[in-house]
């Protein structure tokens, strides 16, 4: 039986499904952002971030990892099947959109090279 942190650290660096689940959630929040009205609050930072996450999702859902593998949810649904695959893309697409306002913030004072 794992504990808590071998299971987040799995989720986080060992379950490849998670990860891609992760991966298209992100473009998702993305093209959600793209079709946003312009008066949206931070619009132009969130219209950046998702023009950058769109040519670079390979790296772009690396901050979203760890919310997700901290996620009791997520957590339990791994517990009872530790190959991944009952994890829900709703439950992941919730945590990418919780996180995301935090993710833009530390892209805009932190833009990448």
């Amino acid at each position: 039986m794992s504990t808590p942190y071998t299971s987040s650290y799995a989720l986080r660096y060992q379950i490849p499904s998670v990860q891609q689940q992760i991966e298209v959630a992100v473009i998702r929040a993305a093209e959600d952002i793209f079709n946003e009205a312009a008066s949206t609050p931070d619009h132009t930072n969130r219209w950046n971030w998702a023009s950058w996450a769109n040519k670079n999702s390979s790296v772009a859902w690396n901050p979203f990892a760890w919310p997700v593998a901290m996620n009791s949810t997520i957590q339990a649904s791994v517990q009872a099947d530790p190959s991944g695959q009952s994890v829900q893309d709703s439950d992941v697409q919730f945590v990418v959109n919780s996180t995301l306002p935090q993710v833009i913030a530390d892209f805009v004072a932190n833009p990448p090279k």
